[in-house]
């Protein structure tokens, strides 16, 4: 019964109306600056504005306080949007890490986009690559996005 119970629990905490699209990438603990992630999505809705989210999971044994992100967003082939996103991970006084974790793996999500309205309904694509100055970087397990609709008082 107690195993039922946290199912249900478990089911109803992970159900987000707001989101429709969520996807994380497994980089295994190295992500080349020359490996760009990319994130295919659809955008049916036009008269609501959209939030876009990301999430790094990285070990506590990430050599940088921070972690800079080049986001490019795509409709078809044209880019429609672009600009650079600084993620702090680690408290910069402490180290402690910042985010939610056990053990040696934290997870941090970040904002990307806080409201978009998209113009046109269709396919959209948004990559991601890391813009430190060092070419691979260590210990980043996962990149992800989330794309959810901002719900209006």
């Amino acid at each position: 019964m107690r195993v039922f119970c946290l199912g249900v629990l478990f089911f109803l905490l992970g159900c987000d109306q707001n989101r429709i699209f969520e996807k994380q990438i497994n980089l295994k603990g190295f992500w080349p600056q020359k490996s760009a992630q990319l994130f295919e999505f659809d955008i049916i809705d036009l008269g609501t504005p959209y939030q876009i989210t990301g999430m790094v999971r990285n070990k506590n044994t990430y050599a940088f306080n921070n972690l800079y992100i080049k986001y490019e967003l795509f409709h078809e082939d044209s880019l429609i949007k672009t600009d650079l996103a600084e993620v702090i991970l680690f408290e910069p006084k402490t180290g402690k890490p910042l985010g939610t974790g056990m053990g040696s793996t934290f997870d941090r999500d970040f904002g990307l986009i806080e409201s978009y309205s998209f113009n046109t309904s269709g396919h959209y694509k948004m990559r991601l690559t890391q813009f430190m100055r060092i070419d691979t970087l260590q210990d980043i397990d996962q990149i992800g996005l989330r794309v959810a609709t901002i719900i209006q008082p």
